[in-house]
């Protein structure tokens, strides 16, 4: 487990599985680079000189908008339903 700063506090057995040469301080967790929040969706790059997420996306955005975006309204429903099926 870690603490709130990242460091490493504790190992369910780890006196057992590797003793006393573990030195909890070389083990902690590592900052990321970059991190960006998409409609509550958290996303971590360890690349700093990654894209932006939003330019990642792309045209997929679209459809993370009408997943995330729902409301306590529901849905409009536009057209005549459709029933798709697929075979394999």
């Amino acid at each position: 487990s870690y603490n709130l700063d990242g460091d490493l506090i504790g190992i369910v057995a780890g006196d057992k599985i590797y003793g006393e040469e573990m030195d909890k301080k070389d083990w902690g967790l590592r900052p990321i680079p970059r991190v960006e929040v998409y409609k509550g969706l958290i996303f971590a790059n360890l690349d700093p000189q990654a894209m932006p997420l939003e330019e990642f996306l792309g045209e997929f955005r679209w459809y993370l908008d009408i997943m995330l975006g729902r409301s306590d309204g529901g849905m409009e429903v536009r057209g005549v339903p459709q029933r798709w099926v697929v075979h394999a």
